[in-house]
């Protein structure tokens, strides 16, 4: 073979050589390198809109209606909202103001399916009626604003109710939620946390052991003249797992607990009793 045929040969080779390794090549800046660029060229320029949260315009919706309407039909918006936007940005916003309709209601005058009356006989006293409803004495007495129980008048009408109860106390909102009937009533914030740390993923039950009144570090009974201005303890089954007024002079603390401000646990105090069903997540 001659020295011409052979370069000829090798320049042939060459280039058969390039051509391959060259599609190879494009190919491959095609199929990895340019969807890299696409996707920063794409982020750099402006980012579609999302499209509106449809729960901010309802959010809006049921304020209007709750504003304008009488309790009742505000208290229906707000629970037909919390029950279909519980992952909305304004959840909090809708539960504080559907609770504080039901706790307006609930210790109202108004009419409501969950009334009844009690017409007060002769040797009435609040314990003798609490007995007869299966109503807490002082539940009794704020749904019909007596200050002195003592002073019960034969003949007069008093608004009884039967609620149903149950308290969810959760990790990760740090909150208190009451529930009547399975339904949302109210939902109270907590601060501190002192609670344990939950021992599995899984819900666990409880239920309320005890409720107390502390005044001057000392226990005070239902019915004495310090009873109005103590603050309360609200002990549950689960170690760890008890409620108090936080920062009132002269309640102590519990070894680990929930705080809660004092109108909060003085009303919930008012509202459950001892057997409360209670779920910890």
């Amino acid at each position: 073979m001659s020295i011409r045929s052979g370069i000829i040969k090798a320049l042939v080779i060459l280039f058969l050589c390039g051509a391959i390794f060259g599609s190879a090549g494009f190919f491959a800046y095609r199929l990895f390198v340019t969807p890299k660029n696409n996707l920063k060229r794409a982020m750099a320029g402006p980012q579609p809109t999302r499209p509106p949260d449809p729960s901010i315009a309802e959010f809006e919706r049921c304020k209007k209606t709750a504003d304008a309407a009488n309790p009742a039909d505000g208290r229906a918006a707000w629970e037909d909202f919390v029950t279909r936007y519980p992952d909305s940005p304004r959840i909090d916003e809708a539960r504080e103001a559907l609770g504080d309709l039901n706790i307006k209601l609930f210790f109202s005058d108004a009419p409501d399916p969950g009334k009844q009356q009690y017409v007060i006989q002769k040797g009435d006293t609040i314990s003798a009626i609490e007995k007869k409803t299966k109503v807490p004495s002082e539940l009794i007495m704020r749904l019909n604003k007596i200050t002195d129980p003592t002073r019960l008048h034969i003949g007069d009408t008093l608004n009884i109710s039967r609620p149903d109860f149950s308290l969810k106390i959760n990790h990760k909102t740090k909150t208190v939620m009451l529930f009547n009937k399975g339904k949302f009533f109210k939902q109270y914030k907590v601060e501190p946390w002192n609670a344990p740390p939950p021992k599995s993923t899984a819900p666990s039950s409880a239920k309320v052991v005890e409720k107390s009144a502390w005044k001057n570090n000392q226990r005070v009974a239902f019915g004495a003249k310090e009873y109005n201005d103590s603050g309360r303890w609200i002990g549950t089954s689960a170690a760890g797992y008890t409620l108090y007024s936080e920062g009132v002079e002269g309640v102590p603390k519990p070894q680990g607990g929930l705080g809660m401000k004092e109108e909060d646990i003085e009303e919930l105090s008012t509202l459950i009793n001892r057997g409360t069903p209670v779920t910890i997540e």
